[in-house]
């Protein structure tokens, strides 16, 4: 699942939301399902929510695909010092 809250315009980082450019002097973290630590940091995320808000069922869909992905390429798991 690439997640289609942002999308990449003339090299740009867009919200699809609102249409807000993310400036170039901001920070952003990306993960990518090969990353063996992914799925713990996406539950650790998940865990400032409750439950029953949008976020948290967000963070939850989001972990669900990174873990289908695990278990249909196992070989491409990598830990983060192996994928850049």
């Amino acid at each position: 699942m690439n997640n289609d809250a942002f999308e990449i315009v003339d090299n740009r980082l867009i919200s699809t939301r609102n249409g807000v450019i993310v400036p170039n002097d901001e920070p952003i973290f990306i993960l990518r399902a090969r990353d063996s630590k992914a799925l713990s940091v996406i539950r650790v995320y998940q865990s400032i929510f409750s439950p029953t808000t949008k976020n948290w069922k967000l963070a939850q869909k989001i972990f669900d695909d990174f873990d289908d992905f695990r278990n249909r390429f196992p070989r491409k798991i990598m830990e983060p010092n192996e994928l850049y």
